[in-house]
């Protein structure tokens, strides 16, 4: 079929075809409209603080964005719970951020994120990423130890989840704040190999080793040992859930329990501290 008045021997001006010039006449009809729908289309919700907490990987930007959090953290409550809710799907979809909005539910302490955990304890996904180390268990400990949430007494006790619980937050009531040597918690020769590495280093070089910023994973491991035995006070408190967000995750869990026992050092003494304020 051939428009009225179609001429395939006609020239256009520039010499091009009759044929190729509608080419691109339909071309940049084309791009025009398509220019003007995206034009139409709303813009992309810029990236929030939550988000990079969630999905950054600079500890620079986590920072500014965790400060962000706790100037107003009631704002934040909301996305928190649906995180927690949607913690068992997350953990198949993007791990890392799935256990991130877990540490900021032990830091943010909302009264409501506890029983929203609870309900994570016995599903298969949350049991196979607590096999060692359990990012639930740890904010359950957090809240019972620190924000004054009570144990529910209906807990299926033979999920190892809930045992592991128990046991973190009774540990957790037994703590002394104390340096203790490094090998109570590590030996062998690993430790002997990365001692000098580790030796004599202060809270703030220990946390600077290990953060995602070392070249190395035994020395951010061993790092993190070393403040597990070493951590005595609350300065460096938000640095270490910082950690917990920039994790490594080994195959035994060994740097996340490390940090773990670190930040409850912290609590501790942040408690502590507060304790003798309110008296004086």
């Amino acid at each position: 079929m051939k428009w009225p008045g179609y001429n395939s021997n006609a020239i256009l001006p520039f010499g091009c075809p009759y044929n190729q010039s509608m080419s691109r006449l339909l071309l940049l009809v084309t791009l025009t409209a398509s220019a003007l729908a995206y034009a139409q289309e709303p813009t992309a919700r810029p990236t929030d603080s939550y988000d990079v907490l969630l999905n950054s990987k600079s500890i620079g930007n986590q920072r500014t964005a965790l400060e962000a959090v706790l100037h107003d953290p009631q704002k934040y409550v909301p996305r928190i719970q649906q995180s927690l809710r949607d913690y068992p799907r997350l953990l198949r979809s993007d791990r890392v951020a799935a256990n991130r909005a877990v540490y900021l539910a032990a830091l943010v302490r909302d009264p409501s994120f506890p029983p929203l955990l609870v309900k994570t304890l016995g599903n298969a996904n949350v049991l196979d990423e607590c096999m060692y180390a359990c990012p639930v268990v740890f904010a359950l400990t957090v809240h019972a130890g620190f924000a004054g949430w009570k144990l529910p007494s209906y807990l299926d006790s033979q999920l190892t989840t809930v045992t592991d619980l128990r046991s973190s937050i009774r540990n957790v009531s037994r703590l002394i704040l104390k340096v203790e040597p490094l090998e109570d918690v590590v030996q062998g020769p690993g430790l002997e190999k990365h001692r000098k590495e580790i030796e004599g280093k202060n809270e703030e070089e220990l946390i600077q080793m290990a953060g995602p910023t070392s070249g190395s994973i035994d020395t951010r491991l061993f790092a993190a040992y070393r403040l597990e035995t070493l951590v005595t006070g609350s300065r460096n408190r938000i640095e270490l859930y910082l950690l917990a967000l920039n994790e490594v995750l080994d195959a035994s869990g060994e740097y996340r329990d490390a940090i773990y026992q670190a930040i409850y050092r912290a609590e501790l003494a942040k408690a502590r501290s507060q304790a003798v304020t309110s008296t004086n």
